[in-house]
């Protein structure tokens, strides 16, 4: 509930603090006194944009703050919303403040977090609703009154909605699996084909996590060894290969040998060369056979090179067709095989999903059809009782009723039913009814509004109602009906009441005063909360305009029958 209001230098209040208790809070005043700027001000708590032209003379901006204590469940109702905007609930306290300068700029802030007009009136839409000759009630909107409604049937029409839900999800659930399963039945000769031969494709390869960096690897060792090859076949040509003649370099050695040799025999100082040649002979055999065994272990293969190269060619390929790695490219064979076998399961699936579907809808039907039934009856006791409510309101000829809309079939069921609900209202006999925010205006509006409030109070989840002026233009009979009503409801809501009439000044928690005053120079206004004697003066002066013994003591009697 709105438990304090602060406002600065708005037109002609400097400066003053609201503190409403609980129950049913009146504010009165002499016609000028600035009344109306209360409201106001609390319009800009609800997000009304700010005019330059409600800054006080002298003053270059304007300011309204206001104190919410938040009962659990309205905490519980706003939680995700403020989660949403980033706004923390401390202490079960909200706080909104609005300041406006004269030079057009505006700012609105939420517990210290600053926020545009369209969240302040989201926050601010769940803790007041305003009444008056410009109503804004959330009970003007068709959107809503189904669900009023079902807060009027209580624990019958909860416990019926609540199967519903749980059936139309139950629906909702076997449509989107018939309509998967449906569509993957109807699935094209060419998307099985496809799926068929991607799956076919890949298993033939029969490819392996990291088999491609393992042949890349090779691939790099065959190149080095294709280079290192070249070179080695030099060597072994230079070493061991034949010349024109036939004689390879240890052949050529041998030759030249058993001719150094025969040369020796006739000259003995040639026999130191035999030694050595015969050295360099053995050597270079030696050198040939080793150089041999050593190369022969890391021979190139060209077959392997083209092994390699084509393994790594048909990954790559797999791997632009179906995925960007082997694991996504067998990942991508396994979905495929899926399918495929979904493919063969859906057309059996299919029609035992529609007989489900259809044995659902059945039973979705019947409860709905309940719950229709269920709500025009208690369409019909809380038309009697709003119609009795405005009698005692003086207006006698109205008439209140529900109107039944049976939705659609391309929206058949949502999450109320198959029922549209509009509320209707008629002022006159024999004029046919008519939408409810398109038919009542000014005082008899806000009078619609007390009736429907005072039946559905205990449903109603609004902690603060604000009555601007409920009771212009009416007699002082349906003043006291007024008063009354406006008590039920305070006993579920905090209620306040801007009024002129002493009926509904008597019958009020809390009296408050607003006065206008003037030095000479300059004008301000106050409210000042009413002590029970001063409670007795005000309205002693809203009975006779006069403050005497006689006007106190009806006053005085007034307030005792109206609290009792």
């Amino acid at each position: 509930m709105l438990t304090r209001l602060e406002i600065r230098n708005l037109a002609v209040i400097e400066h003053v603090v609201f503190c409403p208790s609980q129950g049913l809070n009146v504010i009165s005043g002499e016609t000028g006194a600035g009344k109306s700027l209360l409201i106001d001000a609390i319009e800009l708590i609800f997000g009304q944009k700010a005019s330059k032209d409600l800054i006080r003379n002298d003053c270059d901006s304007a300011s309204v703050e206001a104190v919410f204590e938040l009962e659990p469940l309205t905490e519980k109702r706003l939680k995700p919303v403020m989660d949403e905007y980033g706004i923390p609930i401390e202490d079960g306290q909200i706080i909104i403040s609005r300041t406006f300068k004269e030079e057009g700029k505006s700012a609105a802030r939420i517990n210290g977090t600053g926020v545009v007009l369209s969240q302040l009136r989201r926050i601010s839409s769940e803790l007041i609703d305003i009444h008056g000759q410009n109503d804004n009630s959330r009970l003007f909107d068709p959107a809503l009154h189904i669900t009023m409604l079902d807060s009027y049937g209580g624990k019958k029409i909860d416990e019926l909605l609540s199967s519903y839900r749980n059936k139309l999800q139950e629906y909702k659930d076997l449509a989107s699996e018939y309509a998967e399963v449906n569509k993957l039945a109807s699935s094209s000769s060419s998307r099985i084909e496809y799926l068929t031969y991607a799956f076919k494709e890949i298993r033939e390869a029969d490819i392996k996590p990291g088999e491609d960096e393992t042949l890349l690897l090779r691939k790099k060792e065959l190149s080095n060894l294709a280079r290192d090859k070249a070179l080695i076949d030099d060597v072994n040509k230079l070493t061991s290969g034949a010349d024109n003649s036939g004689l390879t370099p240890s052949g050529r050695l041998s030759e030249a040998l058993r001719t150094l040799t025969r040369l020796a025999s006739k000259d003995d100082s040639y026999s130191e060369y035999v030694s050595r040649l015969e050295s360099i002979s053995l050597d270079l055999d030696a050198f040939v056979s080793d150089f041999q065994d050593k190369t022969s272990d890391s021979a190139f293969s060209e077959d392997e090179e083209h092994r390699v190269a084509d393994r790594l060619s048909k990954i790559f390929e797999l791997e632009s067709k179906y995925g960007k790695t082997i694991e996504e490219v067998n990942d991508f064979a396994d979905k495929a095989q899926k399918e495929l076998s979904d493919i063969e399961e859906a057309g059996l699936k299919s029609s035992e999903l529609k007989k489900r579907l259809n044995t659902v809808k059945s039973e979705l039907l019947d409860i709905a059809g309940q719950l229709s039934d269920e709500r025009k009856k208690l369409a019909d006791k809380m038309s009697s009782e709003i119609t009795s409510e405005l009698k005692d309101l003086e207006m006698p000829s109205s008439s209140f009723s529900v109107r039944f809309d049976t939705r659609p079939k391309d929206r058949y069921f949502n999450i109320n039913g198959i029922d549209d609900v509009r509320f209707m209202f008629t002022a006159n006999p024999g004029q046919p009814p008519m939408d409810l925010a398109a038919t009542a205006s000014g005082g008899e509006a806000s009078r619609i509004m007390l009736a429907i409030k005072n039946i559905l109070s205990s449903a109603d989840t609004m902690p603060t109602l604000i009555f601007d002026e409920i009771d212009t233009g009416v007699s002082g009979r349906a003043s006291l009906a007024i008063a009354s009503k406006l008590r039920s409801i305070s006993k579920e809501h905090q209620v306040l009441c801007v009024s002129h009439t002493a009926q509904l000044a008597s019958a009020a928690d809390a009296g408050f005063l607003i006065e206008k005053k003037t030095d000479g120079i300059s004008t301000h206004t106050d409210i000042t909360l009413l002590s029970d004697e001063d409670r007795v003066k005000e309205v002693s002066r809203l009975l006779s305009g006069k403050d005497d013994n006689e006007s106190n003591e009806l006053a005085r009697k007034m307030i005792e029958e109206l609290r009792t």
